[in-house]
This record gives structure tokens, sequence and C-alpha cells, in this order.
């Protein structure tokens, strides 16, 4: 994939993830998002590029923002991982793995930094 486009793929992953997680068929989702059935499964295998007025219905139906779709692309904004993926990861976390996390996180910004530094 060429970086800044959109995946489709993962997007349709992403959708069918929270649909199933949620309980709901694609023939209750696309009701909901007033699309086809057919028009639902082929946006969830990728075989047909979602419009962003469409992916705006199902964010609603699905009651997440347009950033859980966009998650791991350029195209999400950085607050949305940390509040979504990061927080429900480091929630499972024992005790003794959030000090392990911690001290990586600090390694990783240490990097971050000698990087900028050498540009």
């Amino acid at each position: 994939m060429i970086p800044g486009e959109v995946d489709y793929d993962r997007i349709g992953k992403r959708i069918r993830k929270l649909r199933t997680e949620k309980g709901l068929t694609q023939a209750a989702l696309s009701a909901m998002a007033e699309c086809s059935n057919n028009y639902l499964s082929h946006v969830e295998t990728a075989q047909t590029k979602i419009s962003l007025g469409m992916l705006l219905r199902i964010a609603g139906a699905l009651d997440v923002s347009l950033d859980y779709f966009l998650l791991d692309t350029p195209f999400v904004r950085p607050e949305a991982i940390i509040e979504t993926e990061i927080s429900d990861k480091l929630r499972r976390c024992a005790p003794e793995t959030l000090v392990a996390v911690n001290r990586m996180i600090d390694v990783l910004l240490e990097q971050q930094e000698n990087l900028k530094r050498e540009v």
C-alpha cells in the first residue's frame, strides 16, 4: 500500500469486528446505516470502496468515531490511538508489566529525540 492511501481492507475488517462484538448481523447494521446487506458485505471484504458519507452512517450506527476506522493509518488523530488502542491494552496489564511498558516508552522517546538531533 502506498503511504497516504486509504486501506479499505482494514476499514472493512474493523467494521466487521465491531459489528460482531456488538452482536449485530450484517442485515441489522445495514438497516441501521440505510444500505443494502450486499453492499455492507462487499465493504467488509473490501470488494467495494466505502464512501465517506456511508462510513459516517456506519460509524453513527456503531456508536464510534471515524477515528476507530482509521487507526493504524496516517489519517488518525494521535489522541484516538491513545484513547482506544493503547489505554485498553494498558488496563489489562499487571503492575509489573506497566513498569516495563513505561521503561520501553522512555527508551523509544529517547530514540526519537536522538533521531531528531541527527536530522
